[in-house]
C-alpha cells in the first residue's frame, strides 16, 4: 500500500505545508521547538483537514507514538480512522514509514519532510508529509503534528 521515499529538501513539499512549516517556526519563539499550548487548536484551521496530532509515550527506549487526533481528510493516507490508535495498529507499510519519519523528526528534534504514495484502487496517490516536533519542556520531544496532502 505505502511506499515512502524521504526528501531532505522540500521539493515536493505541499504549498500548505510549506505555510505551515512557516508558522511553526513562528510558534518556535526562538526556542528549539514549540509546545502544544504554543499551537493552539482555533490556528489551524487553515490546515486543519489534513492534520493529525501525535502524542509520544516514553517507555524506557520504546517510544508509541500515539495519534490523539486526525482529521478525516487523512483517511486515505494513514489507510483507516487513526484517532486512539499507535501507529504499530496502522497497515504495516504505513507504520513502517511513519515511525521511521517519527524517528528521525524525534532524534534531529527538527522538522522531518517527507513523500509517501499509498495504492488507492488501481492508482498510486503521492503525499506531501511534514512531521512537526512539538516539546512542552523545549527540550524532549513528546508529540507530533503530522500534516499531509495529495500532490497532483
Amino acid at each position: 500500500m505505502t511506499q515512502a521515499s524521504v526528501s531532505s529538501g522540500s521539493p515536493g513539499l505541499h504549498p500548505q505545508l510549506e505555510s505551515l512549516l512557516a508558522y511553526w517556526f513562528v510558534k518556535c519563539s526562538g526556542r528549539k521547538m514549540p509546545s502544544r499550548t504554543d499551537v493552539p487548536l482555533r490556528e489551524w484551521e487553515r490546515w486543519h483537514r489534513n492534520l493529525a496530532l501525535f502524542d509520544v509515550i516514553q517507555y524506557g527506549a520504546l517510544r508509541i507514538y500515539e495519534c490523539r487526533l486526525s482529521a478525516a481528510d487523512l483517511l486515505p493516507r494513514l489507510g483507516c480512522e487513526a484517532t486512539g490508535l499507535s501507529i504499530d495498529e496502522l497497515a504495516p507499510d504505513v507504520r513502517a514509514e511513519l515511525r521511521a519519519n517519527f524517528e528521525r523528526a524525534w532524534e534531529k528534534k527538527a522538522p522531518v519532510m517527507a513523500q509517501a504514495r499509498v495504492l488507492s484502487g488501481a492508482a498510486i496517490v503521492r503525499y506531501s508529509d511534514l512531521i512537526l516536533p512539538l516539546s512542552d519542556n523545549g527540550a524532549s520531544v513528546d508529540g507530533f503534528l503530522l500534516g499531509s496532502y495529495a500532490l497532483g
